[in-house]
């Protein structure tokens, strides 16, 4: 019975080992170029600027709001029903206020306790 795969050459460890050298290297590598990293830096930041600034602030179209065509017309029928709640209420605050009790204040001090 023959192989269908080949055993890759490289091992996954060997693979990732190399590239965390190459990573190591990496600010070493922007240190010895120092200029020359920074002024990268701008141009990437100058780039990024400028397509931010095109995007929000060269790229705005100013619109007008759409206004509806419906107009506001008044509604006699959910007033009169308005009213009718308001009335409700009104007769059932008026009705509560009939039953006011008269209640003795708690904190209201008795002379006759404190002597």
């Amino acid at each position: 019975m023959e192989k269908l795969y080949k055993k890759s050459p490289y091992n996954f460890k060997e693979l990732l080992g190399v590239y965390i050298k190459k990573l190591k290297k990496t600010p070493w590598t922007l240190g010895k170029n120092a200029f020359l990293s920074i002024l990268i830096f701008i141009l990437i930041d100058m780039l990024i600027g400028g397509f931010l600034f095109y995007k929000y602030v060269l790229l705005i179209d100013v619109k007008e709001p759409d206004t509806t065509s419906a107009s506001d017309k008044f509604d006699e029928k959910t007033y009169q029903s308005v009213l009718k709640e308001w009335e409700k209420r009104k007769n059932i605050l008026i009705d509560l206020s009939a039953l006011d009790k008269n209640y003795t204040d708690p904190f209201k001090q008795n002379s006759d306790v404190l002597e």
